[in-house]
């Protein structure tokens, strides 16, 4: 077999920039301002508390009132710019209140239509590995309970930027595992750079996180598969990943069906060694068992498979309405916020077509040109691209069941449509699609990492546009006093001194710089070496291609 090749430099610059543009969205964006961030941490220190372990039933746990102290804004939609620049009402930083401050672990309870009411934490309807790892982060932070919860709050996303930081590396090992011709792989690498709302929820709390890196790990080993390593070891590999996540999140429940389809096609394709595909399927299958047992406790235990967070009994969903009384709004709605919220997030949810809204547009257009023509010119065998999008129509499929039933039942045209839902997918969506990059002549090949880079820098703008408009821009201003006094208030707010902001900005900005260079030097240097896409799809199921070492 041939020795793994090295991780190029440029793809850990990449790495590092990747965490300092996740490090640097922890100030852009207030504390709650990422979807349900305050329930996530509020079962986090319950867990830490041994108020959620054992793990709660539906419709039995809170939030509290003590993790109201680790922010200052509000966690439900927004009604307009919130002109945070001209706030005076923060205290200084170290001086803000603690969890034991705003009333720690008693209820928290809220005005509805029947009267004050305690408030649901609906999370108590995933798995639990999330919460335990991140009660274990906390464990570390002696005296957490009377240290500033925005200090506590910050160090959990962290936390959850330290996990998504593997990912442009899975990227890059997937592509070169594809023998996708240089430099698309560092292209790979550069994707996620180009989907701001992934690198927003990478620096928040949220349970997303962790079940995107298992998605990702589990795609580069299904890709293994694929290309012929019917190998015990990897299958051993790729059933504690799948159990991982399936203890993380319930979009993990078509990882078996995926990884069924990924062992059908590798033992179609390679006949003779049938056999080790069946008992390597078999190894997957025997590993999950750990990760499947939790929703069958859940069918046992509560009469279905996902229980309802907020309720005890599963609510009523019986359909009322139909096609007919709305369901091409519904469709349409779905559609729109599927595209958008992948991309970018609407954090006021006024679906303002602004500029982040069509910077979304013009991304999709480009992964849909790049899939378009990975399928049809193949630089990927076809069978081995479709298993590798497989995660995204089911993903998809899952998210729309759920969606309707919601409006079937209540006539709610919005319910559950997030684009973030399909981030398990990310890997094997975006590298597929710049597999149809392979077919280029090799001159214009050279140039996809600056193209991403460029789309990524642009897709940022567009975002940190429409971000900071409503968040930090003060009510009166324009021009450089405004923009002076909104970034005055980011280092205020910032939870750490501002000195760790400026050297996370400072080095953010390097690297860009660096990773810039080399993507420019390359678009008009000769064409790096490496494999061309139709030694690819011509031996599909070679287990001795070179593959990163990671």
């Amino acid at each position: 077999m041939s020795r793994p090749r090295a991780v190029p430099v440029v793809v850990w610059l990449i790495v590092l920039l990747h965490l300092a543009v996740m490090l640097g969205q922890t100030a852009v964006f207030p504390n709650v301002r990422s979807p349900d961030e305050r329930q996530h941490v509020d079962l986090i220190l319950q867990v830490r508390q041994g108020d959620a372990w054992p793990w709660p039933g539906p419709g039995t746990a809170y939030v509290t009132q003590g993790v109201t102290a680790g922010g200052f804004v509000d966690a439900d939609s927004l009604d307009g710019p919130q002109h945070l620049a001209d706030r005076d009402d923060v205290p200084p930083r170290g001086e803000r209140p603690s969890y034991l401050d705003a009333g720690g672990p008693a209820t928290m309870t809220a005005e509805g239509p029947d009267g004050v009411a305690p408030v649901f934490n609906q999370l108590v309807q995933h798995p639990p590995l999330y919460y335990l790892m991140g009660a274990g982060v906390v464990t570390l932070l002696p005296g957490w309970q009377d240290a500033p919860l925005d200090q506590v709050w910050l160090l959990l996303r962290w936390w959850n930027a330290l996990l998504a930081l593997p990912l442009p590396l899975l990227l890059f090992a997937t592509a070169r595992r594809l023998r996708l011709p240089e430099p698309l792989p560092v292209a790979a690498a550069l994707a996620p750079l180009a989907v701001p709302e992934l690198t927003h929820l990478e620096s928040a709390v949220n349970n997303d996180n962790l079940l995107v890196v298992l998605g990702a790990c589990a795609t580069l080993l299904v890709t293994r598969v694929l290309t012929g390593d019917l190998g015990r070891r990897t299958a051993l590999l790729l059933g504690l990943v799948s159990t991982l996540a399936l203890l993380t999140k319930g979009f993990a429940l078509m990882f078996p069906a995926w990884i069924l389809l990924a062992y059908l096609v590798a033992g179609w394709r390679h006949r003779e060694r049938l056999r080790s595909a069946v008992t390597s399927l078999l190894v997957v299958a025997v590993t999950t068992v750990p990760g499947v047992a939790w929703w069958v406790r859940n069918v046992v235990v509560h009469g279905m498979l996902q229980p309802h967070g907020t309720h005890a009994t599963p609510p009523d969903l019986t359909p009322v309405f139909g096609w007919s009384d709305g369901g091409h709004v519904w469709l349409g709605r779905f559609a729109e916020r599927m595209v958008t919220l992948f991309f970018v997030q609407d954090h006021a949810a006024a679906r303002a077509h602004d500029v982040s809204w069509w910077m979304a547009r013009v991304a999709l257009v480009l992964v849909l040109a790049g899939l378009t023509t990975a399928l049809v010119r193949r630089p990927v065998p076809r069978l081995t691209a479709l298993v590798l999008l497989f995660p995204v129509p089911a993903l998809a499929g899952i998210v729309a069941r759920g969606s309707w039933e919601q409006f079937a039942a209540f006539g709610d045209v919005g319910a559950a449509q997030q684009g973030r839902y399909l981030y398990t997918g990310l890997v094997g969506l975006l590298v597929v699609a710049l597999a149809g990059a392979a077919v280029l002549r090799p001159a214009w090949r050279r140039a996809a990492p600056l193209v991403v880079l460029v789309l990524a820098g642009g897709m940022h703008l567009a975002y940190q546009h429409d971000v900071w408009r409503l968040y930090w821009w003060p009510a009166d201003g324009g021009g450089l006093g405004a923009f002076g006094r909104a970034v005055a208030a980011v280092g205020h707010w910032y939870p750490f001194p501002a000195t760790v902001l400026v050297a996370v900005v400072a080095a953010g900005l390097a690297l860009a710089l660096a990773v810039g260079v080399w993507c420019a030097r390359t678009a008009v240097g000769p064409t790096p070496p490496g494999p061309g896409p139709g030694r690819a799809a011509g031996n599909p199921g070679a287990a001795t291609d070179p593959v990163v070492a990671a």
